[in-house]
């Protein structure tokens, strides 16, 4: 065989790439025009579907409590954090009577974190479940010590800490799910969509005994559009000995689309705002359940950097209102006065990154 006769010169290969390359733009061009209807063109949608940084789509997500990154329970422990499940809100707390402070040195510096811990070490003891860490809100370690209660609003009740589980949905779809839960003392959940905010699903509430068993909770076909979401779970403690909670379960698409997402880094904004709003009657900025109230129904402003407002809100029964759903930026939280109260700050501003949580806390005097 002659080699010279199957070597191509430069031009001939010049041509035939760009002969090659128009072909290709031919097809694209082809193929595109149809795609097309009445309705518009699917590679619109296509082109225009960006899936954000730090989203991987599933069809089924494990929203349980205390799992790591690879689907594995985290072991109790001080310092076990749940990379998951986050804290909106620090209630006061009290020791024996209402109007003694919370002195356990269990309570610490809040941080949002979450910690895995046991109270009984049988997989199935207390309110623990194969399959899922038992979370405090505090770093109680692998046996537990705490001894305070939460601190009682206006209804007689308990200042529940409100746990939070953020995913993401990045195309419309409906949802199974099917959960299991328990709690010391009590504990209830949510399903909202964080921004705008709407309440979707609501479970019952699990009250301890030895006898209580497993509560559970499930939906099917649920509608879910386009959006940040949340898993919140309300827990008190009313016995001062301990409190924690365990959840176990999975949601999935109900026709198998991968169209949700874990939020650990930040693959849709969920930034919470978590304000607190006290009214004193010593006008010392320092909670006393004796004498002091959670300021419900009052209502706050948020605004933007740039001072426009964004949104508005109305604090509930525990003096609780949560921003949540926002974008990594810095907002300013601004309190609607009261006729007859006074305050030594009207606006806190707060920079918020990462899927994180900041308290702001007002305390208003009627001295």
């Amino acid at each position: 065989m002659n080699t010279k006769n199957i070597i191509l010169k430069n031009q001939d290969l010049k041509s035939l790439f760009f002969a090659g390359l128009k072909l290709i733009v031919i097809t694209l061009v082809f193929s595109i025009s149809f795609s097309c209807s009445d309705e518009g063109c699917e590679y619109d949608d296509i082109i225009n579907q960006v899936i954000p940084p730090g989203c991987a789509l599933e069809a089924d997500l494990n929203l349980s409590t205390g799992i790591d990154a690879n689907g594995n329970v985290i072991a109790a422990a001080f310092g076990a954090v749940d990379p998951f499940w986050k804290i909106i809100n620090q209630p006061p707390l009290y020791q024996g009577s209402p109007g003694n402070p919370c002195t356990s040195s269990a309570v610490g510096t809040f941080t949002g974190e979450t910690y895995s811990m046991n109270f009984g070490q049988a997989p199935n003891a207390w309110v623990n479940q194969s399959g899922a860490a038992t979370l405090a809100p505090f770093d109680l370690g692998p046996n537990g010590s705490f001894g305070c209660n939460n601190a009682i609003n206006g209804n007689g009740t308990q200042v529940p800490y409100v746990f939070e589980r953020s995913f993401c949905v990045l195309e419309d779809t409906n949802v199974d799910f099917n959960f299991t839960f328990k709690g010391d003392d009590q504990v209830r959940f949510e399903l909202i969509k964080n921004e705008p905010f709407s309440l979707i699903s609501t479970s019952t509430t699990y009250v301890w005994s030895p006898n209580t068993g497993i509560q559970t909770w499930t939906a099917t076909n649920l509608p879910l559009s386009v959006g940040s979401y949340s898993i919140r779970g309300e827990l008190v403690n009313t016995g001062a000995i301990i409190l924690g909670f365990s959840f176990l379960g999975n949601m999935t698409t109900t026709n198998g689309d991968e169209a949700i997402s874990n939020n650990t880094l930040g693959c849709c904004e969920n930034n919470t705002i978590s304000v607190l709003n006290i009214l004193e009657q010593d006008c010392d900025r320092v909670f006393n359940n004796s004498t002091d109230a959670f300021g419900d129904s009052w209502s706050f402003s948020l605004l933007d950097s740039t001072g426009s407002l964004i949104r508005t809100g109305t604090t509930d029964i525990n003096g609780n209102l949560f921003f949540s759903g926002l974008p990594d930026g810095t907002y300013t939280i601004q309190i609607v006065n009261q006729t007859g109260w006074n305050q030594t700050i009207t606006t806190e501003t707060v920079n918020i990154a990462n899927n994180s949580v900041q308290l702001v806390e007002f305390y208003s005097c009627n001295n």
